[in-house]
C-alpha cells in the first residue's frame, strides 16, 4: 500500500482546480479528501456559495468511496438496478452528480479524490479532472 494522499498533493490539486476556474472566468469550491472521503483541503473562490462547498465535498466524498468519477457514477445511479436502492438512501453524502474524480496512483490505487462545485457539472467535471491531472505525476 502507497503513503496515504499528502498534504501537499492535496493542496496542489485545490490550488490547480481554482485556477483553473478562474482561467475559465469561472469562481469555485474545490476539496480533497483522502481515500476514506475525510476532507484534506477545501478551497473556495469569494463569491462561492454553501451549495458550491457542499457539492465539492460530496462529490470528492462519492469519488474517493465509489472508485470512479462522479459522471460514471451518475449513470450507474441511474440506471434501473439502482432504482430499487438509490444511493442517497444507502450513504447520504453520496453525490451522483459529475464534478468529481478519484486521484489514482499509477497501479490503480485510489489514494483520495477532488471534487469541484460552483460553477455546471459539465464545467466542474473538466476542471475536475484538469486539477487531478496536474498532480498526476507526483502521485504516480
Amino acid at each position: 500500500m502507497r503513503e496515504p494522499l499528502s498534504y501537499e498533493i492535496a493542496h496542489g490539486a485545490a490550488l490547480a482546480a481554482l485556477e483553473a476556474g478562474r482561467a475559465e472566468g469561472h469562481k469555485v469550491c474545490a476539496v480533497v479528501v483522502n481515500r476514506s472521503g475525510v476532507t484534506k483541503v477545501l478551497l473556495s473562490d469569494d463569491g462561492v456559495g454553501l451549495l458550491g462547498v457542499e457539492t465539492a465535498r460530496r462529490k470528492a466524498y462519492t469519488s474517493a468511496v465509489s472508485g470512479v468519477p462522479t459522471a460514471k457514477f451518475a449513470a450507474f445511479a441511474a440506471s434501473p438496478q439502482m432504482q430499487v436502492a438509490p444511493p442517497h438512501l444507502v450513504d447520504a453524502n453520496l453525490l451522483p452528480v459529475a464534478g468529481g474524480v478519484p486521484i489514482v496512483t499509477a497501479d490503480g490505487e485510489v489514494i483520495g479524490a477532488i471534487g469541484v462545485g460552483g460553477a455546471d457539472d459539465v464545467t466542474d467535471d473538466r476542471i475536475a479532472h484538469q486539477a487531478r491531472d496536474s498532480v498526476a505525476k507526483i502521485v504516480a
